[in-house]
């Protein structure tokens, strides 16, 4: 049931601290996420008080994640490892401040085999200060099977 953040967000993605780019999942549907992220000086990701261009590619990577992760608990499936296979068209007009809290959508473009594309936008205030398109490859669920038995 949605809204999740703390530990049960946290169990629903492959990432642990200090590399944890979302707080809070606000909505899955069939094709469309959207979460939630506030950081601090300490994270890994934050630079001179704000957020890197790598943590706002990894946000929305995360939130993909997400989506897959609690897909799967609702099924009663494993939490799928994924990697960023490609990026395109990135493009970044802010870092968030420390403190600030960013929204991130993502929407699957099309799924083949063990791969999935998606769109990203993160918003602060509304405004819109990053996007990209991204291929993520998920660890088929034959190999899953084997790293949980």
């Amino acid at each position: 049931m949605l809204p999740i953040s703390g530990e049960r967000l946290i169990k629903l993605i492959p990432q642990k601290f200090p590399f944890v780019l979302i707080s809070l999942l606000i909505e899955v549907s069939d094709k469309v996420c959207i979460s939630k992220f506030i950081f601090d000086e300490t994270h890994a990701l934050c630079q001179d008080g704000r957020l890197t261009s790598a943590g706002l590619m990894e946000n929305i990577a995360q939130t993909a994640a997400a989506k897959t992760g609690y897909e799967n608990s609702l099924k009663g499936k494993g939490i799928p490892v994924g990697f960023i296979g490609d990026v395109r068209d990135f493009i970044f007009t802010k870092q968030p401040k420390v403190g600030e809290e960013i929204t991130t959508r993502i929407e699957i473009i099309h799924e083949i085999f063990d791969v999935t594309v998606i769109a990203g936008t993160i918003e602060l205030n509304g405004e819109e200060i990053a996007s990209c398109n991204m291929k993520i490859f998920v660890e088929p669920e034959a190999k899953l099977a084997e790293q949980t038995t």
